[in-house]
This record gives C-alpha cells, sequence and structure tokens, in this order.
C-alpha cells in the first residue's frame, strides 16, 4: 500500500476548500545554516585503525537549507519540510554529501471534531524521555541529545480520535522516510492510547510486525507541585540484529544475528525547573539489547586483535577482510553499546529568545566511559544567530565513548531569510 493516494486525496480536500474566498492560511520560514565542525580522532583505535574503516574527517564544512511551509484551512492543513544539504569532509577518504529531500511532506484533515486523518511523512515521536525514547519502535533516537539534528519523518498514514482525557491512534507506517534504513523497521502498524490528567499522562503503545514480532511500550509523566516532573518509558520488542564477539582468535571478528532475541529498555527520569526557567533532568536508562560488561570487554579485545592483524600487514590480501570485519563491528554494534547509562541535562530557559544553552553529560555505567556535551546559540540580529557546539569523550579506546574519537568543536551561523 503507498501513502500517495491518501495524502494526494487530502491534498485534494483542502484544494477544494481552497475555493472559497480567503478559505487558506500560508506560513512559513527559512533558515540558511553554515558550519564547521572539527575532532580530534584517537589514534590506536581498536575499531578504526589509521582511520580505515569509520573515515572519520578531521574537519567538515557543511551548508543547510532548512524551508517549512504550512497552508491551512478551517479544517485541514498541508506541511512541506524540505532540506538541502551539502557537505565537504578534509582530513579522510569520505565523499562530499549533495543532496536535498523532504524531512516532511504530509496533509491533515479533521473529519469532524473528535477525528483527524493524516497521511504523508511526518515525524512520529513521543514520549518524556530526553536521552533516549523506549516506547517508540521508530525513533529510539529522537534526537532530543543533538540540537544541531534536522529529524526527519516517516511515510504513513494514521487516524487520531481524542475525546476528553482520551486519546487513539491507529497508525500504518510505511516507508523509513529518510531515516536510517537498515535499523528502522518498514510496514508497521501501530496503536497508541493515552490518558490524561490535570498533572499526569498515561500511554500504552503496540506495535506489529517490528523485525518479525509485536512490540509493546508504555510511558508515564506526572507533575508534583510546580517545579517537578517525574516519568518512565518502557519497551519490549526485537531489533534489526544483535551482534557477538567471535570466539575463535582468528577470521571474523564478530557475527550477527538477525533479528534480535526479544529485549527489555527502561529509563525512569526526574526534572526540576528552577525560579530563573532553567530545569535540569537526570534520567538512568536500561537496554537489555547492549552488550553486558563482559560482551564489551570481548568486543573490544576481538577489535584490537583484529587490527593488530591489519596493521602488521596492511597489504596482505587478508587486510579487506580485516577491515571489513571491524567495519561490521561499527555498523551492527547496538545503538547503545552497553546497558546501562545516566544522563544529566541543564539547559536554559527554552522561551527567552535571544539566548540558549544546554550542557549534557552521557554515562556508560558499565565501561565507565561518559561524553560531556555542550551547545550554546545567541542572537546577534534580527536575521542572524551564531552557534556552537562542543563534545569531550572521556574513557579509554576500549570503551564505548573514547573509542573513535576524543572531541569535537562545531561553530557555525543561521540565517532567518523569512
Amino acid at each position: 500500500m503507498s501513502i500517495r493516494g491518501p495524502l494526494a486525496a487530502l491534498c485534494l480536500a483542502l484544494a477544494a476548500q481552497a475555493a472559497e474566498p480567503d478559505a487558506v492560511k500560508t506560513s512559513g520560514s527559512a533558515e540558511l545554516w553554515a558550519y564547521g565542525a572539527a575532532q580530534d580522532r584517537v589514534g590506536p583505535a581498536p575499531l578504526n585503525p589509521d582511520n580505515r574503516v569509520a573515515q572519520l574527517p578531521s574537519l567538515r564544512w557543511t551548508g543547510e537549507a532548512r524551508i517549512n511551509l504550512r497552508l491551512t484551512t478551517e479544517r485541514a492543513e498541508v506541511v512541506l519540510r524540505p532540506l538541502l544539504l551539502v557537505q565537504h569532509p578534509t582530513g579522510a577518504d569520505a565523499p562530499d554529501v549533495d543532496q536535498g529531500y523532504l524531512s516532511q511532506a504530509f496533509a491533515r484533515i479533521r473529519l469532524d471534531d473528535a477525528l483527524a486523518l493524516t497521511a504523508g511523512r511526518e515525524v512520529l515521536t513521543w514520549g518524556p524521555g530526553n536521552f533516549r525514547s523506549p516506547s517508540n519502535p521508530l525513533y529510539f533516537d529522537a534526537g532530543r541529545t543533538d540540537p544541531l539534528r534536522e529529524v526527519p519523518g516517516v511515510d504513513l498514514v494514521r487516524l487520531t480520535w481524542t475525546h476528553g482525557p482520551v486519546s487513539v491512534m491507529l497508525a500504518r507506517e510505511q516507508d523509513a522516510g529518510h531515516l536510517d534504513r537498515a535499523a528502522t523497521p518498514e510496514r508497521v502498524t501501530l496503536g497508541k492510547v493515552d490518558l490524561r490528567g490535570a498533572d499526569w499522562q498515561v500511554s500504552g503503545i503496540l506495535a506489529t510486525p517490528v523485525w518479525g514480532a509485536p512490540f509493546g511500550g508504555a510511558y508515564a509523566q506526572a507533575t508534583l507541585g510546580q517545579a517537578w516532573l517525574v516519568y518512565g518509558e518502557i519497551g519490549s520488542g526485537r531489533r534489526q540484529q544483535a551482534l557477538e564477539p567471535a570466539a575463535a582468535a582468528f577470521g571474523a571478528p564478530f557475527t550477527a544475528l538477525a533479528p534480535s532475541p526479544r529485549e527489555t529498555t527502561a529509563l525512569l527520569g526526574a526534572a526540576y525547573t528552577l525560579p530563573s526557567g532553567q530545569s535540569v533532568a537526570l534520567e538512568g536508562l536500561r537496554d537489555g539489547h547492549g552488550l553486558t560488561g563482559q560482551g564489551e570487554a570481548r568486543y573490544f579485545a576481538r577489535a584490537a586483535a583484529t587490527a593488530e592483524q591489519y596493521l602488521a600487514a596492511p597489504a596482505s590480501p587478508l587486510a579487506p577482510a580485516l577491515l571489513s570485519g571491524l567495519g561490521q563491528g561499527i555498523g551492527q554494534a547496538p545503538a547503545l553499546l552497553g546497558r546501562d547509562y545516566l544522563s544529566l541535562l541543564w539547559q536554559s530557559n527554552p522561551q527567552e529568545s535571544g539566548q540558549y544553552w544546554r550542557i549534557q553529560w552521557t554515562a556508560n555505567v558499565r565501561d565507565r566511559s561518559s561524553q560531556l556535551t555542550g551547545y550554546w546559540e545567541k542572537s546577534l540580529s534580527a536575521r542572524f544567530t551564531a552557534f556552537g557546539a562542543v563534545t569531550r569523550n572521556l574513557g579509554g579506546v576500549a570503551s564505548e565513548f573514547g573509542n573513535l574519537f576524543r572531541s569535537s568543536l562545531t561553530l557555525g551561523i543561521k540565517y532567518f531569510a523569512f
């Protein structure tokens, strides 16, 4: 089933309303981004000897055009979010990037006061978690830890019914859109039920098939007083594959089981809003799909042995197979390498338009590596905003955050065309 038919039907419905005088309202914005990012690669990297596997550039220049267009009538709307991207990396064999795509493109029409139909490419995210979203089978990483990321939508058709404190959604996701197709399940049917109170919400999610099996998830949140928010998310299901270090000392360093066995991922968090509007959030996550502490140790030991074989004879006939095995170790590793994480987020008041900043610390509890990131942006004028991001990874080369690069710095500027 294609989404083009329902999307075309909704656009025709909107066009019919547009025939009435003053029926359609238009709005939009366009942002031009230009920035450069430099990073300090790890030298003796077990997964990336001589940078032959990950091909991490020492410097990358990026230009983006992010456009947001919206047409609305009394009962319908059409949203288009095209994105144009050009990138030029230096210091590696990575190719230039020159592409344009629709990050979102959907139409929505209210069939009556309680029922709405949406078709097209839409970002289908939910839940209160910042670090990850275990209750979402499509957007485990919803991009909330990366202020520079434009999260693209998936191609879907969905119905939403709302009556008082109850909402019910039924959706059919057809295609991963511009998400990573190797990691995003397709042709998934989702159901979601929300129950809301004055200061709390509980939601349940069921989706199938997600990598060949049903997925179940839920989340809940409650406001305590005026400053505290406590929340939790949980999800149970399969992922595309489970990576295991090979037992043999020679040959392929890793093997993959596809799909992975069913595992459970859970997140608990609490956020406190200061009188200034700044907020602090602490989250703990347990991901059953990640490697155990012993599994991580075997993972890096197997990678180090393979890298030593390659470096000993980089021109041998076995060298391409050795690099391919290390590439599998990077590309097919779990979404989070380990199982236990802590994340601390401190950010300024998002309602302040002149300046915004955030600092986040994330730790892999098992291997004791961590990542410290900071982001800052400041309005220079009505049309220009400067921004910067810095990342510092702490941990040895045989750890999740310390195995590829130590630090990175991004500096750039946004221009608001309209």
